[in-house]
This record gives C-alpha cells, structure tokens and sequence, in this order.
C-alpha cells in the first residue's frame, strides 16, 4: 500500500467504528490528506478515501483486523517519530470532530498507542 493508502485505512477503520461517517470527520480527513499531500487533490484524496471505506466495508471483522495489523506495521516501519506523533494529533482531531467519542475509537486508539507508541488526545 502506498502511504496515503495506509493513513486512509487508519482514518476508514476509526470513522467506521461507529457505523457511521459524519461530514466533519470526511473534513478532517481532507485537512489530514492536504497538510500531508499538498500535490494530492481534494478529489483523489476523496476517492482515495471512498475506495478505502468500499474495502474495509466489504470485509469480514477478521480480515479488516488482520489488515489493520499490516497498515500499522507498515507505518511503524516507514513514518519518523515526527510523522506518527503527527499522525497522532491528525486522528485526536478526528475523534474530536463529530463531538462524539466511541468505545470503538477508543479501542483503536489503544491498539496505536501499543503498536506504535502514539498517544491520541480525546480532550
């Protein structure tokens, strides 16, 4: 997977969690992708985002873990420190975006902080 395709599959995985996707987090998503990307438009990064949820959506719960575990490994092995505490506060934001915080994003917030050692802010 290509780096925006992993950091897509994060950002799909916590605003799935709850069933549904609120406009302000596809917002957060978009200021994510820009900040990131700059050459990436908001267009691709829309799409890159819509294909990623059509994937996770049409897997079983064991193939959308098991494929978490490879996004993250594959973050941990190419993002600095920087980047993942970066990553960190992007999603911190997005938690925080619907008003909303899940048992779900909490869950998924544990396994970042286990897997890659970042720490997601819920105030």
């Amino acid at each position: 997977m290509k780096k925006i395709e992993s950091i897509a599959y994060l950002y799909a995985s916590m605003m799935n969690s709850d069933d549904k996707i609120a406009t302000k987090e596809l917002e957060s998503w978009y200021k994510a992708a820009r900040k990131r990307w700059p050459e990436v438009t908001k267009e691709d990064a829309g799409n890159t985002l819509k294909n990623t949820l059509y994937f996770l959506k049409s897997q079983s719960s064991s193939e959308r873990i098991n494929n978490l575990e490879i996004v993250l490994k594959e973050l941990k092995t190419n993002l600095k420190k920087t980047e993942l505490d970066n990553l960190a506060k992007d999603l911190s934001d997005l938690i925080q975006s619907d008003g909303k915080i899940t048992v779900g994003e909490i869950n998924l917030a544990g396994l970042l902080r286990w897997k890659l050692g970042t720490d997601i802010n819920f105030n």
